[in-house]
């Protein structure tokens, strides 16, 4: 016994007719009827009565539709629903970002370029802080996230790829800051710094922050709990901003010098389920690990 005689069952459940749901199920009458013996057969029980003049379920066959339709329904819905995920991985990526403004400038140009060799992918995009991202991304709810690797603190559920590697540095607005080529941490006492909110830093920015907080004499914060709220403050030259370079685009508005001896960012990257159903994540994944990222600051 198989769907397909669950069905011509149901069907002749509810028509009572072996002609018209031989027509509704696009088999013989025959067909039918064999299907029919076969089920009475391995149920040991009679689903039909049968005269010349009338079909009728008996107790048995009445109790086995009440019963077995929900299920098949159920079973039908949920192939469906199977069918739609599959054909949505083959054409449809959810993507996280956390907002930087690397990733409005030099991302944007990624997925135009993706979209422009896979026109059929549409892409949906959502931000988050990084606790966000992993955890939409560990429920299924996101196919693939960008962020800092130490953001994911080595999950073994998670395929990280690491796509650009950078270093702590000084953003501001061009000419609101007089520097040399290299900032020394003793020259940011007495400026005004953005700092991120610990739910939005990574854990290695959040560190050097706690660490520039302790060391460097009269440093006025200024708090931010959303990356585009940090980088509106640079950008309007209200602060500096100490981030990672792969979190900083290449704007003739923006000056970016290196922060010497706040050490190496962490590794910058995409990541995905190490089980994804999402083939076009997978695809897009090892597109971009083919160096098609936007290039970002480099210092001698």
């Amino acid at each position: 016994m198989n769907t397909e005689h669950l069905a011509i069952f149901i069907n002749l459940a509810e028509t009572l007719s072996f002609s018209r749901t031989a027509l509704n199920m696009g088999v013989s009458q025959s067909a039918v009827s064999q299907t029919i013996s076969s089920m009475e057969k391995f149920l040991g029980a009679d689903l039909f009565y049968r005269t010349r003049k009338k079909v009728s379920l008996t107790p048995v066959g009445e109790a086995f539709y009440k019963d077995i339709k929900p299920i098949h329904h159920g079973y039908l819905d949920t192939i469906r629903r199977l069918e739609q995920m599959s054909a949505e991985s083959k054409s449809k990526i959810r993507v996280g970002i956390s907002g930087t403004m690397y990733e409005v400038a030099g991302l944007s140009q990624a997925i135009s370029s993706y979209s422009a060799e896979n026109p059929d992918v549409q892409f949906l995009i959502e931000q988050h802080n990084y606790h966000e991202l992993v955890t939409k991304l560990n429920e299924g709810m996101l196919d693939l996230i960008f962020l800092h690797k130490d953001a994911i603190a080595n999950q073994a559920n998670i395929n990280f790829k690491p796509l650009l590697a950078g270093t702590y540095a000084v953003a501001f607005k061009k000419g609101a800051f007089k520097g040399s080529d290299k900032l020394q941490i003793s020259d940011l006492a007495g400026q005004r710094v953005v700092f991120l909110e610990d739910s939005i830093a990574s854990p290695s920015l959040f560190a050097l922050q706690k660490s520039l907080w302790q060391k460097v004499r009269d440093l006025q914060i200024v708090s931010a709990n959303s990356m585009p709220s940090a980088f509106l403050s640079i950008q309007s030259g209200m602060a500096l901003g100490i981030l990672p370079s792969t979190a900083l685009p290449l704007d003739p508005e923006l000056t970016v010098l290196p922060l010497e001896g706040a050490g190496k960012a962490a590794e910058y990257g995409c990541a995905i389920q190490a089980r994804t159903m999402s083939t076009v994540a997978i695809d897009f994944q090892g597109w971009l690990e083919a160096g098609k990222m936007a290039p970002v600051h480099e210092f001698g």
